[in-house]
Formats: C-alpha cells, sequence, structure tokens
C-alpha cells in the first residue's frame, strides 16, 4: 500500500508539474501584454481627447479654438516634462522623506521605480495623442482664417498653422527639457503629492 501510495503521489506531482508548465507557456510574454495595454489606453484616450475637442470648438467663435489648442499644446509639453523628471530621478532621493512618513514620498518611489511605463504614458501616449488633437484644432482654426480668402489664404493659413503648432510643441519641449531634469525632485514629489489627493498612499 505504501508502494502504491508513493507512485500515486509521484504521479500528481508529475502531473501538476506539466499543468504548471502549460501555464507558463499559455502565458502572454510581459512585453506584448504591456504593448497591448498602451494600444487600448492610446485608443481610448484618442477617443476621449477627440470627443472633448469637437464639442469645443465646433460651432464656437475663434477664441474658443485658440484656447483648446492652447491647452493641448500646453499638456503635450507638461507631460514630456513629467515624463524627462520621473526618467531622470532617482527613488534614493524620497527613501529618507519615506521613513518620515512625509505625505508624497511613497507614491515618489513607486514612480521612480515604474519610470521606464511611465514615462511611454506620458510622453509617448498622452503627448502624441495630443499632438494628433492638436492638429484636429488646427484644422479648425484654418478653416475660420480661411473663411473669407478662398484657396491661397487657405493654403498659407494651413502652412502657417501648422508651422506654429510645431514650433510651439518641439520648442516648448526643448526649453522645458533643462528644467525637468534640473528639478526633477521638485516635479516628481509635487505630481505624487498631487496625486494623493485622489488615491491615498498605502
Amino acid at each position: 500500500m505504501d508502494k502504491d501510495d508513493s507512485l500515486n503521489k509521484n504521479e500528481k506531482t508529475a502531473r501538476n508539474k506539466k499543468k504548471k508548465q502549460k501555464q507558463k507557456k499559455k502565458r502572454v510574454p510581459g512585453w506584448l501584454a504591456w504593448g497591448l495595454s498602451v494600444l487600448l489606453i492610446s485608443f481610448v484616450l484618442t477617443i476621449v481627447f477627440s470627443f472633448l475637442t469637437e464639442i469645443s470648438i465646433k460651432g464656437s467663435p475663434v477664441y474658443v479654438c485658440v484656447i483648446a489648442l492652447v491647452v493641448l499644446l500646453a499638456l503635450n509639453i507638461g507631460c514630456d516634462v513629467l515624463a524627462n523628471a520621473i526618467m531622470t530621478c532617482s527613488p534614493e532621493a524620497f527613501h529618507a522623506m519615506a521613513s518620515n512618513k512625509i505625505k508624497g514620498a511613497k507614491r515618489s518611489v513607486s514612480l521612480c521605480r515604474n519610470a521606464t511605463k511611465l514615462g511611454s504614458i506620458f510622453a509617448d501616449v498622452i503627448g502624441d495623442i495630443c499632438g494628433i488633437v492638436s492638429g484636429a484644432a488646427g484644422t479648425a482654426l484654418v478653416v475660420y482664417i480661411a473663411a473669407s480668402g478662398g484657396t491661397t489664404m487657405e493654403l498659407i493659413a494651413s502652412i502657417g498653422v501648422s508651422a506654429v503648432i510645431g514650433a510651439l510643441t518641439v520648442g516648448g519641449k526643448a526649453i522645458f527639457k533643462h528644467f525637468a531634469v534640473k528639478f526633477n525632485k521638485q516635479i516628481v514629489f509635487g505630481f505624487a503629492k498631487f496625486t494623493t489627493l485622489f488615491k491615498k498612499e498605502k
């Protein structure tokens, strides 16, 4: 009976190992899971941003279109600054603050430890979406400018608005990148403290 029991146990352990191996094989690789998550987040955020922009500028005066465009540009540059600050900041900078139970310090450590993913979300996902949607807002602005000027005015307005949007976006990122790196600790801590208003630290 003892031999039979031991054989049964060995068979069960062998089956369990096989099951675990099959489960591991079926799991989606981490890089693919992250990529699919970013794809889904990008899709949802693009819909939300596009919808909000459309309802803001459609049938509104030209100054509303300009305000929407400025907000999108500011958000684009702000997210880039935040991404650079998180990616260049070390979690060790907040360990002493976390041990003293200063509000936002633990969240700051968590942000720094997930710098690669957060940097991708802020700089690539949100930043690129703002760039795309600001292009749509720029198109609406072109329509306003060229409404009474014909084809030539439309062409000039289209080139001019695109150039201004591109210059402000790229130039703004280049200018504020220096401050993002220099004041990375303050930026990360400020953002972390802000997030505690919505979700408390553990």
